[in-house]
């Protein structure tokens, strides 16, 4: 139809109008029929179509009936990108290459101009290039972002003449450093999968196991065998179940890609938690009585991405084999058996290994490695999942067996291995605090209990017997198996781990170890993060729940490897300290409970400072001054060479006040001497920042001030600037963000010396700032601030020195909130 209209009498303007309309009612009516990789090809072909038209159109005017045969004209039109994989998806740029032979008597630059501009004219969002037919070999030498599109093309219309000396333009351009080439895509890859790992809220184009994963290795397969779609290796690199199952998990990717755009009307490739369910409602998914659509809908999606991932790394290694061959690596490559290599702490497998499951773990399980080669996945890949009790019980006695593990898992081997982690499998966790999938979340606690990043901890695990090692493995990768039930997943784990080892022969009194520190795994993290560390009745609690230092050092350790696996930037060195400290106090505590008073502790500190070589280099009246100092927090929260470390820079302050500023993280102490320092008015202006601890010491007339927040700041003199004004401003009402009297609850009897005002509410900018400003007003002097803030709840708690009197004006404080 479209045809006639441009060969009719109509004039031009009528021609190009109703082409205008016809593309733009097209367009609107898309979203109805959206639906994966079938969509790709109709809107595909309807755009080829579109292009042609329009083509024929230029023609007809710049010729009229004397139009040349259209083989005979040097101008050839080819789709490149997403459009030339026959993957153009809604918003996506339509890019196409215009190859040409510039013959004299044509004006063909002038037909191509005329082209472009009417695409443009009739809504068409066309990327483009142009080129001579004699530069494409060139143009591909410059970059490999150019390169690459070139060796999509696909004939969309044109001279077929011209179209065949393209193709072999396009094979001389695959035959060139296709080492460069190959290696470089490979590269380009692991780097996106650095950038973009799988998480529950995956890029599902750039990501892990997305759409670039599929193209990589179409790229490098059209490089090394010149096939125009991977399913031509089918036979040769993989086989067809293993295509069909690859290909479907694609189509899938395909669906969801398509749904996302018309959901958020954009370019989007991120599938944001905000857009679940819409996704999960529109592919057909329903409420069950114990998963949600969105949560169906996102264990397929990561299911998929899992599926591509496995699929492309496997084959892409295969091919890529002979590029990374390096000479150099030969001495350093170590035959521990047929089969089985290891070089530089990594294990290989030759890729024609056929051995079962059982004979590779005799191997396996002899040698220690801390890393593994897809070769590996791709050997449990192949195999039935069959191992001896026995070699499963000795699996978690090597030192390192994350790789393992993490390899069982990717080739989807671990819950036929481990039955119980088959419920966890893909399993979202929408709980505003874990970035990973449940399945994701056990596997790198594993590894986090294999390679401790701070010194005490590791120092605590390398002091633990083997058997006890052998347990905490166990447990780190059991943990958190109980989710995804109607029951408490604390309980569900102790029993999935209780037959689990029973299964396997351990003695019941490593099973009960293994049960308790399942039921507590999150107790710790709680406690650090959201009570008094140092107050008597809290450590003491603890204390019970543990029961004796074997467990404390066990649940220690478990602690950090679970918080550290949250997500890559939740645990640091703030939070370590936080677990560390309770970590100390509780086994005080555990080995000597006579120091469970507040006040032993403190005189125990006050003894060994008088050992202290600097804290006696300060005069006599001060050291007195500070052993009579009201802040028994001071003593409490530092160790002896921090307490005198701090007590010396009070003792030499000189003017009215000094500060110094470490920016990575940003932490602030401020020493001030005889002069008003308005905190409130300092941390409303830094409330846009995560603050996480404030510490406020007092020796004689002197105050010290330390806050210490969770990111880093490089804005040095933005900072200065708001230290300087805080010591120039008497007043500044910063007003109540938001916080209520009852979301506070007040604790008067917290310690001998101490009342303790804990705070839970919504996350929101300046709650501390608010209540300091409340606190100064009244007089009150607060000690120690901790904040917490997990799942966007706020848990804070002030130390409170009882001699400001604070209970016996609270109806007063309270009236300041809602």
């Amino acid at each position: 139809m479209l045809e006639e209209i441009i060969y009719s009498n109509k004039d031009d303007f009528e021609i190009i109008k109703t082409l205008k309309n016809e593309i733009k009612q097209y367009t609107n009516n898309l979203e109805k029929e959206a639906e994966g990789k079938q969509f790709f090809v109709r809107y595909t072909k309807k755009m080829d179509e579109f292009i042609t038209i329009v083509f024929k159109f230029v023609l007809k005017k710049m010729f009229g009936y004397y139009r040349p045969n259209i083989n005979s004209l040097p101008i050839t039109l080819t789709a490149m990108g997403s459009y030339g994989r026959v993957q153009l998806s809604l918003y996506s740029d339509i890019d196409i290459m215009i190859v040409y032979r510039d013959l004299p008597g044509y004006n063909i630059k002038n037909i191509i101009e005329n082209f472009i501009t009417l695409l443009w004219d009739l809504g068409l969002q066309i990327g483009h290039r142009v080129h001579k037919i004699d530069e494409l070999f060139e143009v591909s030498k410059k970059d490999i972002m150019i390169k690459t599109p070139i060796l999509e093309s696909r004939y969309i219309y044109g001279s077929k003449y011209l179209w065949v000396e393209i193709q072999n333009e396009l094979k001389k351009i695959r035959l060139h450093n296709q080492k460069e080439f190959v290696l470089t895509r490979y590269k380009m890859l692991q780097e996106n999968h650095k950038k973009y790992p799988l998480s529950m809220e995956p890029n599902i184009k750039n990501g892990f196991g997305g759409m670039r994963d599929a193209n990589t290795m179409f790229w490098i397969a059209n490089v090394i065998y010149g096939v125009n779609h991977n399913a031509e290796l089918a036979g040769i690199l993989f086989t067809e179940e293993e295509y069909r199952e690859y290909r479907n998990a694609l189509e899938f990717i395909f669906r969801v890609r398509t749904h996302l755009h018309i959901i958020t009307k954009s370019h989007k490739d991120v599938v944001l938690l905000e857009y679940h369910r819409d996704i999960a409602l529109k592919l057909g998914y329903t409420d069950t009585p114990r998963l949600k659509a969105e949560r169906q809908f996102i264990k397929d999606l990561l299911k998929s991405l899992w599926i591509i991932n496995r699929f492309t790394s496997i084959n892409i290694k295969k091919m890529i084999k002979p590029f990374l061959y390096n000479p150099q690596n030969i001495s350093k490559l170590n035959r521990i058996e047929k089969n089985y290599y290891i070089c530089e702490n990594k294990i290989y497998i030759n890729w024609h290994c056929k051995d079962s499951m059982k004979e590779s773990f005799k191997t396996l399980l002899k040698y220690d490695f801390k890393t593994y080669d897809v070769s590996l996945v791709n050997l449990f890949y192949t195999q039935t999942a069959d191992i001896t009790k026995k070699q499963l019980k000795d699996l978690f006695k090597k030192e390192n067996i994350y790789p393992i593990i993490k390899a069982l898992y990717k080739a989807n081997k671990l819950h036929l291995i481990i039955p119980a982690f088959e419920k966890v499998l893909y399993l979202a966790q929408f709980d505003g605090y874990h970035q990973y999938p449940v399945d994701i979340h056990s596997i790198k606690t594993l590894y986090n209990v294999e390679n401790i990043r701070y010194k005490t901890i590791q120092q605590v695990y390398d002091n633990l017997e083997s058997n006890y090692k052998q347990i905490l493995k166990l447990v780190a990768l059991f943990h958190d198996l109980g989710k995804g039930r109607k029951e408490d997943h604390h309980l569900v784990g102790e029993k999935l781990i209780s037959e689990f080892m029973n299964h396997l022969g351990f003695k019941d009194s490593e099973i009960k170890i293994a049960k308790r520190l399942v039921k507590y795994h999150t107790t710790m993290s709680n406690i650090a993060q959201r009570e008094d560390i140092d107050n008597d009745k809290v450590l003491l609690n603890f204390a019970n729940i543990v029961g004796d230092k074997l467990t404390l050092n066990l649940l220690y350790i478990l602690t950090y490897a679970d918080m550290d696996a949250v997500s890559d930037t939740l645990f640091n060195s703030f939070k370590e300290h936080l677990l560390t400290h309770l970590y100390k106090n509780t086994l005080e505590i555990i080995e000597n409970k006579e120091l469970l008073l507040l006040s032993t502790k403190r005189s125990r500190k006050e003894r060994l400072l008088l050992k202290n070589e600097k804290f006696l280099s300060l005069p006599r009246l001060w050291q007195k001054k500070v052993l009579n100092s009201p802040s028994t927090q001071l003593f409490l929260k530092n160790s002896v060479n921090e307490i005198a470390e701090i007590v010396t820079k009070m003792y030499k302050i000189k003017d009215n006040y000094t500060y110094e500023i470490n920016y990575n993280p940003l932490t602030i102490e401020i020493i001030k001497k005889g002069i008003n320092f308005n905190l409130g008015y300092f941390l409303a202006k830094l409330s846009y920042l995560p603050l996480r601890h404030i510490a406020i010491y007092k020796v004689d007339d002197v105050k010290y001030f330390k806050m210490e927040f969770e990111s880093e700041y490089e804005d040095e003199w933005s900072i200065k600037e708001i230290i300087e004004k805080s010591f120039n401003t008497d007043e500044y009402n910063f007003p109540n963000p938001g916080i209520y009297k009852k979301e506070f609850s007040i604790d008067c009897n917290h310690s001998k010396n101490y009342i303790a005002l804990k705070l839970q509410t919504n996350d929101k900018k300046g709650i501390i700032a608010y209540i300091m400003q409340v606190m100064d007003k009244y007089n009150i002097d607060v000690e120690d601030i901790k904040i917490s803030v997990q799942k966007n709840i706020v848990r804070d708690i002030l130390i409170i020195n009882k001699s400001s009197h604070f209970c016996e004006k609270q109806s007063q404080i309270l009236g300041e909130f809602k």
